[in-house]
């Protein structure tokens, strides 16, 4: 009884099965997670960063609007059932590039400023995820500054 409860829950959360390898749907989902998180991440979670952060997620894995919107309310179940974003992180690391993981903090920072607002607790938040996605500080930095003058979000 408690496999088929794992397993359910499981199957809700979109985690892979025992043994299996982070695929392509736990990648979105880890992703959809990430963005959410930083939506929230001022205690503030505005209209405009969840739409941003389903725009983001259409783009970037070429899904319908719904389809992002039913990721994002996947991810905001997960983020409910975890303590630490390194489930969501660890799923990043062994499925993607250097370079897929500097697009990742981009995408993420990029909701931060969709306010118009960078603010402390989102600064925070953004650095935490690129040491967790083992980015360099110098590619953070880099990151976050392409994002602020191309968004022109506030300090």
């Amino acid at each position: 009884m408690i496999a088929k409860l794992k397993e359910l829950l499981r199957e809700s959360l979109g985690a892979p099965a025992d043994g299996e390898a982070g695929g392509g749907h736990d990648l979105r989902l880890a992703t959809a997670a990430l963005l959410l998180e930083m939506a929230r991440a001022d205690r503030d979670e505005t209209e405009q960063e969840r739409r941003a952060a389903g725009a983001v997620l259409a783009r970037h894995f070429a899904l319908e609007q719904g389809a992002a919107e039913a990721l994002l309310a996947r991810a905001d179940s997960s983020l409910e059932h975890t303590v630490s974003l390194y489930e969501f992180t660890r799923v990043l690391n062994d499925t993607l590039s250097p370079e897929e993981r500097r697009e990742v903090v981009r995408l993420v920072a990029e909701v931060a400023a969709s306010d118009g607002v960078f603010d402390k607790h989102e600064q925070h938040l953004l650095s935490k995820l690129a040491d967790l996605l083992h980015l360099r500080r110098a590619e953070y930095a880099t990151i976050r500054a392409s994002v602020l003058r191309s968004t022109d979000a506030l300090d």
